[in-house]
């Protein structure tokens, strides 16, 4: 299901290292299909048109999560 600009495995490897995660787990070989089915779902995305439509700047995440 992944498409043409789809993420590839080095690519995988490297944003997880850089997020931390211990690439050389076994459970990645269980992730990297997973991440790439939920980066194909999100293709329509694409499709939407945002023209006219400024990003919402209002959002503080102090507001959403305070003790």
């Amino acid at each position: 299901m992944p498409s043409e600009n789809s993420l590839d495995r080095p690519a995988f490897d490297y944003l997880a290292r850089a997020a931390g995660l211990d690439t050389d787990n076994p459970h990645m070989n269980e992730l990297f299909p997973y991440v790439q089915n939920a980066m194909a779902a999100n293709e329509g995305l694409k499709k939407i048109d945002t023209t006219g439509f400024e990003p919402d700047s209002a959002f503080d995440p102090a507001h959403f999560y305070q003790d």
